[in-house]
């Protein structure tokens, strides 16, 4: 449901780091079965230590501090009860300054998905991604956007760049296993169900990927 994701997916604070599956787009079949633990929910959006952003040399010192500046002060308009018009600005012309401070674009696509604007968001994650291919929480944003979207090919390849760069990415462990277990890959989707489990094997999200395991055993997948 495109329209309906929350702080990429359970009702929680923005920047709260939380393991969660996948959504249903708005073009599914609403008497499709359901495997269990998927309740109609999207991953959460990575949290940032946005307080000890560093400052990149460059050579021009003082627009460096100002673009960091301005992005900042979109930062802290994002807290609490958010003014997100006025965030986009501060990381807009934090980007007019230094037009390669990718993290400004990572939060413009935070703050299009805050607005509902999601080609928005995801044109910024990869703006992000094309100035710092490394960036992983651009990768798993933009993976729960397409995932949100139904666009299951796509939030597996950007899945599979989380996990190029970090292989024990619980999220993308877990979001990626319920792509191939969608499609019906079930060897693959077992496989990542069980790394799932060796790197974060309690709580809710254990539960439901042990549930998962058994109904691809049920499947003989």
């Amino acid at each position: 449901m495109a329209a309906d994701r929350t702080p990429h997916l359970l009702l929680a604070p923005l920047a709260l780091l939380l393991l969660a599956g996948c959504v249903t787009g708005p073009d599914s079949d609403p008497g499709q079965a359901r495997a269990p633990g998927r309740a109609g929910q999207k991953a959460p959006l990575e949290a940032e230590d946005d307080d000890n952003l560093p400052v990149v040399p460059t050579t021009d010192p003082e627009r460096t501090r100002i673009a960091r500046e301005m992005y900042l002060r979109g930062v802290r308009l994002l807290s609490g009860s958010p003014r997100i018009d006025e965030a986009i600005r501060e990381f807009q012309q934090s980007l007019e300054i230094d037009p390669l401070f990718y993290r400004a674009h990572f939060k413009l696509g935070i703050c299009y998905y805050m607005k509902g604007q999601y080609p928005l968001e995801i044109n910024e994650y990869k703006k992000c991604l094309a100035i710092n291919p490394q960036y992983v929480p651009a990768w798993l944003n933009l993976g729960h956007a397409y995932l949100a979207r139904d666009g299951l090919e796509q939030a597996r390849a950007a899945y599979e760049r989380v996990l190029e760069i970090n292989p024990h990415h619980a999220v993308a462990l877990y979001n990626k296993a319920l792509i191939e277990f969608d499609l019906h890959n079930e060897p693959e989707s077992r496989r990542l169900f069980q790394q799932f489990l060796h790197v974060d094997g309690e709580g809710e999200m254990g539960e439901r990927a042990r549930q998962y395991l058994t109904e691809l055993d049920r499947r003989g997948g």
